[in-house]
């Protein structure tokens, strides 16, 4: 029955009556097992003949005897004959296991035990995880931690949780037994005043894939999109509708795709990820974006990147690898955690790409191992040489734009420096050098450092980004003049 996770210490303490009718309705419903009773199975059209003939038949055939091995099920001879058969952790085996905790709960309520428990494998920290350096991602290895949820608990608080858990749990049942996708929002507004607030919602759900070993998808619970895209690329439904990147100059919410769509790139030179909103707007009304929108694709996931936002950079990358892909971040032990997030994957969520890396069905590799890194870097802090003064005022401008690091910015850049990819030998010794320059000189910088400079961020890029991004001879030399 049971299973584990990481759960939000802080969460608020709810009355639990609204949901005593949760267990009465357990103990009313037959559970649904997918196992054949005896008179199933004879009527089965599989068999043919009754049971007595076929095992009579089986015995004439094989000429069992005393000394041989005795099979007691199907399973159990198919795997002698071709050994253990891996487990296949789809849709049916996910709605399995759910009834499998819903038995265990109904058995121990008939039991008049004096506890119910649901066990969870936790996420948080780094125990558990491992870095794949043959495919430059983090994957989760044996050892994840657990932690048992229990009911009534030892505090109204676990009971709480419990009634939480258990809630999510059925959601995702019906989900799944209907064939429909609910989304995080969704499962928070069947009942607000239970979960309290959205982050309760969304631990759980992900706690409960990383349990169960298999992607969010697999639950049938997805995330609002939260990502913005632009850039010259064209999606084709099935259906005959068609997106395109250039039509909202304010950008697009980051598109799901589906295995039918069908993607043209092929003007695109570049994809560009942007940390911030912000500079992402900036950039899509500059003459950067002007200039270069017909060869590029643009995106931000505002922050941290969600996995929505993840699979779609999957997808474009995977159908064009020759493509290059550069990010632009802060200067700063957050900046460095989302570029690792993108090119490595995510740490809270590495069951994910474990069951990319193993093969399994549905999964699909979501690092980003080609990923190139622009800026911020601690060079770029340092301002370029000015002929006049107007730019001698900017650059001063630029230096007293640097900021201290945060007692919080210098602990996460300690233990990022722990990470296997940061390890001094290991795949990212240069973002290592970085860490260790942000901790010695104890500052950072955002990337709006660079609007202080001749022609700003967007002049900047198209330098950056060469020969990848070759704006018109003429639309560069117009920029140069008007700036100067």
């Amino acid at each position: 029955m049971l299973f584990g996770a990481s759960l939000l210490e802080d969460s608020s303490q709810e009355s639990l009556t609204d949901e005593a009718y949760f267990f009465e309705d357990l103990l009313e419903t037959p559970a649904t097992s997918s196992t054949l009773t005896s008179p199933q199975l004879l009527e089965s059209p599989i068999a043919g003949k009754s049971l007595e003939n076929a095992l009579r038949l089986n015995e004439d055939a094989l000429m069992l005897d005393a000394g041989q091995p005795q099979f007691t099920g199907a399973d159990e001879l198919l795997d002698a004959v071709q050994g253990p058969q891996p487990i296949v952790r789809d849709r049916d085996w996910v709605i399995a296991r759910i009834e499998s905790i819903f038995e265990g709960i109904v058995d121990a309520l008939l039991e008049k035990k004096t506890k119910l428990s649901i066990t969870l494998s936790c996420r948080s920290g780094t125990a558990g995880r491992t870095f794949d350096s043959a495919n430059g991602i983090v994957t989760t290895a044996t050892g994840l931690q657990t932690r048992e949820i229990t009911f009534p608990g030892s505090t109204a608080q676990e009971a709480w949780r419990f009634t939480v858990l258990v809630r999510i749990l059925e959601i995702i049942h019906d989900a799944l037994i209907a064939d429909v996708i609910v989304t995080k929002r969704d499962i928070y507004y069947r009942h607000p005043d239970l979960f309290v607030k959205q982050a309760v919602v969304d631990r759980y759900v992900d706690d409960l894939a990383c349990t169960f070993g298999v992607s969010r998808t697999f639950l049938n619970v997805s995330a609002a999109a939260k990502g913005l895209v632009a850039g010259n690329f064209t999606i084709q439904r099935a259906d005959g509708s068609q997106i395109n990147g250039l039509k909202d100059r304010e950008g697009l919410l980051v598109p799901n795709l589906h295995s039918s769509d069908t993607i043209d790139m092929s003007n695109v030179q570049w994809i560009l990820l942007v940390e911030k909103e912000a500079t992402f707007r900036s950039l899509v009304h500059s003459d950067f974006w002007i200039l270069l929108s017909s060869q590029g694709v643009i995106l931000t996931a505002k922050g941290y990147p969600d996995l929505s936002t993840r699979i779609f950079l999957s997808y474009l990358t995977s159908r064009s690898s020759h493509i290059p892909t550069y990010a632009i971040v802060d200067y700063d032990p957050d900046g460095l955690a989302i570029l690792s997030t993108y090119k490595h994957g995510s740490y809270a969520l590495a069951h994910e790409n474990s069951r990319a890396t193993s093969g399994s069905a549905g999964g699909r590799q979501l690092n980003l191992p080609r990923l190139q890194w622009v800026g911020v870097r601690s060079h770029h802090l340092q301002p370029p040489a000015s002929a006049d003064n107007v730019c001698a005022e900017r650059d001063t401008r630029q230096t007293q734009g640097l900021m201290k690091l945060t007692r919080r910015d210098r602990c996460k850049a300690r233990r990022m420096l722990e990470r296997e990819a940061f390890v001094e030998d290991g795949v990212e010794a240069e973002w290592r050098s970085e860490l260790q320059i942000m901790l010695m000189l104890n500052i950072k910088a955002e990337m709006q450092i660079f609007e202080e400079r001749q022609g700003g961020l967007g002049f900047w890029l198209m330098e950056a980004l060469e020969p990848s991004a070759k704006p018109p001879r003429e639309g560069l030399d117009d920029e140069r003049v008007r700036q100067a």
